[in-house]
């Protein structure tokens, strides 16, 4: 079958793992998916280490490794030193699979991918993701999308705004169908775009499986550290409610498709349960001599000691609508608010640090970035890995922190010097980030948390390396399992299997194993020659930060999403 007559569909889970879809498509829950794994090909597919949403996306969005396309987290270093700045898809180098399909002639849609605002011109429509401000933001393209949708009758929403509100069963049973809803919609939106012009390239993603495993695993886990027996009465199956909502959509999306389109199921990682173990990093850093604490004065520990009340308080009380419109109306306000709670650090002394209010992928900075990794440096560096793998666990006695990784051993390309100086392996380990609280009566460093969990504000379950690869039509193998697919390699199996030449600068590799031989035979993969102006893309500055009230929206949806503390 020649590869200019396929078209592909991707249907993003986002965080799904086959240690759930396997058992639970075995046992009828999950047909779409049972069909899609009996009749094709899958993988684990490993993710980008942190395996956390921007730097795995934007890796499957150029075929490249962080090095080169530039994204580490939501988050980055402010140009000027002094605190952090939100990322976004203009903080991404490379060009995107879909820039390159259209760059090509083909026509693609796309919805829903994480870090793809502002979306890009493309030949076809583009509605982005998770790095989207506000449903008001121009995250749309072409610009008359909007209009298509609202004469349709759909009413598309971004994410789901209201996970940092679950402190009740009537909260977390509204924002599961809030959820639902917010998937039907999205699947209404894309079938509709869809429908009204063919693509030769679609993709769209579902962000539910992600939110709601964070949140309701340990309803579901009697092994979790933190189950909570009376709230599985009612929500022990929540996430494979999830799992078979979005089984669903896939089946409409399945029923549209003809013997030519391959498709393809992915997950940006996988999943699994956290412990109760609590780290304040940078109080660890403190112990190490590598940071120190502003002292407060007794003024300041008064503020921090109303802060801490308050904030249990309003947190307990308030609704997300009406937080949402306090800080609407006083943003300054929130601001002099949470700076109350935060540990003053004193940077002069300060050598290395965690940013503790971002709390869903901890990693340590080193203070003074001069750009050259000089002795100095180094020493530095293995005196954090140090302190951190010297890190026990209270209960067990034993190492807390598997790894740290440095960015030299694990990316390659102009950005690896941007990365954060040490990763410690926290998707391997299971531990939560907590806020440094630093004085005579502060907590420990490390310590087993034995409250209930905190229902929307903490994590029950995260992030792991390997999440799902699924392949299913056209010239794809019948019930095959293989392995050692990688995220990168995604986009440039697309380009192939569409009878495109991969860039030369892709690092990921066509996944030619999960395709039959007689049409690898005919297909050979052929390899394009970058010309001067796409080799220059990444050194092009084409940054659009987001202005203050950008950041505070960026900031809320994070936050209610449990991400930032």
């Amino acid at each position: 079958m020649p590869a200019r007559k396929l078209s592909v569909l991707i249907v993003g889970l986002d965080g799904a793992t086959f240690d759930l879809i396997l058992p639970w498509a075995d046992q009828g829950y999950l047909p779409n998916l049972k069909r899609l794994i009996g009749d094709g090909a899958r993988s684990c597919l490993e993710s980008t280490i942190p395996p956390i949403t921007p730097c795995a996306w934007s890796s499957l969005i150029t075929g490249k490794n962080p090095g080169k396309h530039g994204l580490f987290d939501f988050i980055e270093p402010s140009q000027d030193g002094h605190g952090f700045r939100f990322t976004n898809a203009s903080f991404r180098d490379g060009e995107s699979l879909w820039a390159c399909l259209s760059r090509h002639g083909r026509r693609v849609g796309v919805v829903n991918v994480p870090m793809t605002y502002p979306p890009e011109p493309v030949n076809g429509f583009l509605i982005s993701g998770l790095d989207t401000p506000h449903e008001h933001s121009p995250f749309m393209h072409p610009v008359e999308v909007r209009q298509l949708l609202k004469d349709a009758g759909i009413r598309y929403r971004i994410d789901q705004q209201h996970l940092g509100n679950m402190r009740t069963n009537e909260r977390r049973r509204r924002q599961l169908q809030d959820i639902f809803d917010g998937e039907t919609a999205r699947t209404a939106a894309f079938r509709h775009l869809s429908a009204l012009r063919h693509c030769d390239f679609r993709m769209i993603v579902y962000g539910a499986t992600d939110q709601v495993q964070h949140h309701f695993w340990h309803f579901m886990d009697e092994n979790h550290d933190k189950y909570d027996a009376a709230g599985a009465r009612e929500f022990q199956h929540a996430i494979r409610d999830t799992y078979q909502h979005v089984d669903v959509q896939l089946g409409q999306l399945l029923d549209e498709c003809d013997e030519n389109t391959v498709v393809i199921v992915m997950s940006d990682h996988g999943f699994g349960p956290m412990s109760n173990v609590r780290v304040r990093l940078n109080q660890v850093l403190r112990d190490a001599g590598l940071l120190k604490f502003v002292e407060p004065t007794a003024r300041g520990k008064w503020k921090q000691a109303f802060a801490s009340t308050a904030d249990r308080l309003l947190r307990s009380t308030l609704s997300s609508d009406m937080k949402r419109t306090i800080a609407g109306l006083f943003p300054r306000l929130r601001v002099w608010f949470e700076g109350l709670d935060e540990a003053p650090i004193e940077w002069s002394t300060t050598h290395a640090h965690v940013n503790e209010a971002y709390r869903s992928s901890p990693a340590v900075w080193l203070t003074q970035r001069n750009g050259s990794f000089n002795g100095e440096r180094m020493e530095l560096r293995e005196q954090v890995e140090d302190a951190l793998l010297a890190l026990m666990d209270p209960a067990t006695g034993k190492r807390l922190i598997s790894n740290c990784y440095r960015p030299a051993e694990i990316y390659h390309g102009p950005h690896t010097k941007k990365a954060p100086e040490i990763l410690p392996s926290w998707w391997e380990d299971g531990f939560l980030l907590e806020q440094s609280r630093p004085g005579k009566n502060a907590s420990p460093s490390v310590e087993r948390s034995t409250s209930p969990l905190e229902g929307g504000v903490e994590f029950a379950a995260s992030h792991r390396l390997d999440g799902v690869l699924i392949m299913h039509g056209g010239p794809v193998r019948s019930g095959l399992t293989f392995s050692d697919a990688k995220i990168v390699d995604v986009a440039p199996t697309v380009l192939y299997l569409l009878g495109l030449p991969v860039p030369e600068d892709m690092d990921g590799r066509v996944l030619t194993e999960a395709m039959d031989d007689e049409f690898v035979a005919d297909n050979p993969i052929a390899i394009e020659r970058l010309d001067d102006e796409l080799e220059d893309d990444s050194a092009c500055d084409n940054r659009h930060g987001f202005t203050d009230e950008e950041s505070e929206m960026i900031a809320r949806r994070l936050q209610a999403l449990g991400y930032i503390q």
